[in-house]
């Protein structure tokens, strides 16, 4: 009988092989199933979104956003109402695009304000008599049955400096104010502000508008940006600003976007170096970035015209800081810029006050109000999902601005 020499079966490569088609199983498994849950999660969310979202409505024409080839925008006139799990509010939108009564008869006698801001100002989140701007007239005339003060809220929401300088220089002239208080957000004025060839807008970019910028001497000059030319700006956008873009089209970050969790993400997480929370970086650095002194250019210059506008009006020019959650609450600091060294929650507040005041411009921040108040209350003086003031934030606003006595009565 013949015996034949077989070699030895390859075992060895077969396990491998067998190891590796098992670790990719696996991985593929895994992969489903995360997609799988989080196509859940995103479907439970959307749920709750919507149960939330039958409590949301919106009645009447005013408020919603007109174009404007100026501007870019205004809030349609008429009487608007909003609703939402957090707030009910409502008001009328005047014929000058004001979130305001119309200028009454006698108002020519009086001391008049006039109030520019964004949506902090305007002010989303409350009713129109509940707003700083009305409540600062109503603590100026207190009981007196000759009232002898008159704000006019000329403020929009989504609006940036370049929109209150030229809603100061279009609509001043016609009600002749003797004070200009600007509602200067921390939550965006010093972050949209950027023109189209520098990343663009943040809120209305695909809007005909007028903006400044500087020239190459660093001269502030006046230009006018088309919609095609503004809704190319979204891909220059920073990376930062397009990756939240992306996660808010999911139900599962709207509605996680303002837990620990997400604000230790946003804070933490950096993009094209700034983080997924790039409003807050400009506003809390300690030391300006090389990537943000254009925007600290372009406002300090933006400011000085500001000043010049109204001191051509013959009107004094205050500006009143009104800041952001995390500048206000410790939950909010402690969890996100807290324990890095290169963030300071006064930072930007501390730079603006010391360039107004070496520049003559009123400067009151609102602050260390917010936050003693907060501590006193134990409560949060923002709506927590909306995250802009509540009726008691708005006024607190307003008796900031009283005890800073920044507008004597006219002798």
């Amino acid at each position: 009988m013949e015996l034949r020499n077989t070699a030895p079966a390859d075992n060895g490569g077969r396990r491998k092989k067998s190891w590796v088609r098992a670790l990719v199983f696996r991985l593929v498994s895994l992969s489903l199933s995360l997609l799988a849950s989080f196509v859940v999660v995103e479907i439970i969310f959307r749920l709750l979104e919507h149960g939330e979202q039958s409590q949301t409505f919106t009645e009447g024409p005013g408020g919603a956003w007109v174009a404007d080839a100026r501007w870019g925008w205004k809030p349609a006139k008429g009487t608007f109402r909003v609703g939402t799990p957090e707030f009910v509010a409502s008001g009328t939108i005047n014929e000058l695009h004001m979130n305001d009564l119309p200028p009454q008869p006698g108002d020519e006698a009086k001391t008049r304000v006039l109030v520019l801001g964004d949506s902090h100002t305007f002010a989303v989140g409350v009713s129109q008599h509940e707003a700083w701007p009305k409540r600062l007239e109503h603590k100026l005339n207190g009981d007196d049955n000759l009232p002898r003060y008159r704000t006019y809220n000329a403020a929009c929401p989504g609006y940036s400096v370049h929109q209150y300088l030229l809603r100061l220089a279009d609509q001043g002239p016609l009600l002749k104010p003797h004070y200009v208080v600007a509602g200067f957000s921390y939550a965006t004025d010093l972050y949209d502000l950027l023109p189209p060839d520098r990343g663009g807008w943040i809120y209305g970019d695909d809007k005909e508008r007028d903006y400044f910028d500087l020239d190459e001497s660093g001269t502030l000059v006046e230009k006018h940006s088309e919609p095609t030319r503004a809704s190319g700006s979204e891909s220059r956008s920073l990376p930062a600003v397009t990756i939240r873009r992306t996660l808010g089209s999911f139900a599962t970050f709207r509605y996680l976007r303002r837990s620990n969790t997400a604000l230790w993400v946003g804070s933490h997480v950096k993009v094209g170096g700034n983080t997924l929370w790039p409003n807050m970086d400009v506003v809390l650095e300690q030391e300006i970035a090389e990537k943000h002194r254009y925007q600290w250019e372009l406002l300090y210059a933006l400011l000085l015209r500001l000043q010049k506008e109204t001191q051509k009006q013959n009107a004094r020019l205050v500006i009143v800081g009104i800041p952001y959650l995390p500048q206000v609450y410790d939950e909010i600091w402690n969890v996100t810029f807290g324990n890095n060294e290169r963030y300071s929650r006064t930072a930007a507040i501390e730079r603006l006050s010391a360039w107004c005041q070496s520049h003559d411009i009123v400067y009151v921040d609102t602050c260390d109000a917010f936050r003693t108040k907060v501590s006193e209350l134990g409560r949060w003086l923002h709506h927590r999902k909306d995250a802009h003031p509540t009726a008691e934030g708005q006024d607190l606003i307003a008796q900031v601005l009283i005890d800073a006595t920044v507008l004597p009565r006219r002798q």
